[in-house]
């Protein structure tokens, strides 16, 4: 009987410790390289019928503070319409980070121009990256 429960015990520490590690290997956001990210999609309020019309200029978005880094952007308006988003800062600590974060900041930009708002979809796997390069433009555009 005694062994039994040591054999129980033992088989449950050794699970949680597997579960830990691969949990701890794999950070949030990641996904395999190689792949492409799948969307989530956030609920959002419903678009309002008139379209955004900003004043045109340049504006630099305040940095966003996320777990893996700040993220900062610049966003580029002529006459009325977002015509460039660029990356000033991305999350880079690490090698997962760039490749995690360089795509997702290209979709980003693709998705903001195309919306014309910061109110898009994030990208899966660069979650935190994805909310804190939003949050950079949303900034931005409430400077023009």
């Amino acid at each position: 009987m005694r062994r039994l429960l040591l054999l129980v015990s033992g088989t449950a520490v050794a699970i949680v410790v597997v579960v830990a590690i691969r949990t701890h290997a794999n950070p949030p956001g990641h996904h395999p390289p190689g792949k492409p990210s799948p969307t989530v999609r956030v609920a959002l309020p419903p678009p309002s019928a008139a379209r955004h019309a900003y004043h045109s200029g340049v504006a630099t978005g305040a940095p966003a503070r996320t777990d893996y880094g700040a993220v900062q952007v610049r966003v580029t308006v002529t006459h009325g319409r977002i015509v460039n988003v660029a990356a000033l800062r991305l999350p880079h600590g690490n090698q997962m980070d760039v490749q995690l974060s360089k795509p997702a900041a290209r979709v980003l930009e693709s998705r903001v121009i195309s919306a014309q708002s910061a109110r898009v979809d994030m990208v899966s796997g660069a979650t935190y990256t994805s909310e804190g390069y939003l949050r950079s433009v949303q900034s931005a555009l409430d400077r023009l």
